[in-house]
């Protein structure tokens, strides 16, 4: 038996992957989904924030290619943080970045009447990777001196008093390479000791588990099935859970 399912035409596998996926998207149901320990962390680590209070820094660093695993994460984790009314600033270290952050920014913006300036900045995208982590370290509005449309960042409340850091609550790293452990920890949270969590897409995460273990990842929501977990904690589902059901049914 275990002869002839090696020897399977792989075409029949293919078909079964093909009905697994369309069958699964076309038919209501659902899986019940656990957050794990690692997510949960990101999750009392917003709630923590909303609590003492102080802006939070959001790191977007993916393109389109990881934008199924990473979009529906920011989105999740960008309602979690506007629902709290803690203040948030967002940057973007990879040049193909800015269109994703702005779609996830004005997406939950407008869902929570949220006013730019005020509550949230955009300070848009600037080349140097680990350079720029380590400006920020020493002088934020040196590193942004403006927003994406061009306004002063001491002219925007969200931003005015933030000169490092050491001023964010929380720093979160939505990445698709190696920005976590080659720019964030080493320039950035090892020198400045701030809260640090990060996303990242599946096939990543199991690299950075050993920071988790030396506490320098406060958390860490991997892939499309960490999205889909912050999704259940926040209560809002959205294509992260609804990827679940084609990814369980073809792993199956």
């Amino acid at each position: 038996m275990t002869e002839r399912l090696m020897n399977l035409d792989r075409r029949i596998i293919f078909v079964f992957v093909f009905l697994g996926v369309l069958i699964s998207l076309l038919v209501e149901f659902s899986f019940p989904i656990k957050a794990t320990s690692t997510v949960r962390s990101i999750y009392r680590e917003v709630e923590r924030v909303a609590d003492e209070g102080g802006p939070v820094l959001l790191a977007f660093n993916y393109g389109p290619g990881s934008e199924p695993e990473l979009q529906p994460m920011a989105l999740a984790l960008l309602r979690h943080l506007f629902s709290r009314d803690i203040k948030v600033v967002v940057v973007c270290l990879w040049p193909d970045a800015p269109g994703l952050a702005k779609q996830a920014l004005d997406t939950t913006a407008e869902e929570f009447n949220k006013v730019y300036g005020v509550d949230y900045a955009f300070m848009g995208y600037k080349p140097g990777a680990a350079i720029v982590v380590i400006n920020m370290g020493q002088d934020f509005q040196s590193a942004f001196p403006r927003d994406v449309g061009g306004a002063r960042a001491d002219s925007l409340k969200v931003t005015r008093d933030i000169r490092t850091l050491r001023d964010f609550s929380f720093v979160f790293d939505l990445a698709a390479g190696s920005s976590v452990d080659e720019w964030w920890i080493p320039y950035g949270q090892e020198k400045y000791k701030f809260p640090f969590g990060a996303g990242c897409t599946a096939v990543m995460a199991p690299d950075l588990f050993p920071y988790l273990q030396s506490k320098q990842l406060v958390g860490l929501i991997g892939g499309l099935a960490g999205a889909a977990e912050y999704e259940s904690l926040v209560k809002h589902a959205g294509t992260a859970t609804t990827g679940m059901r084609p990814q369980s049914v073809t792993h199956v």
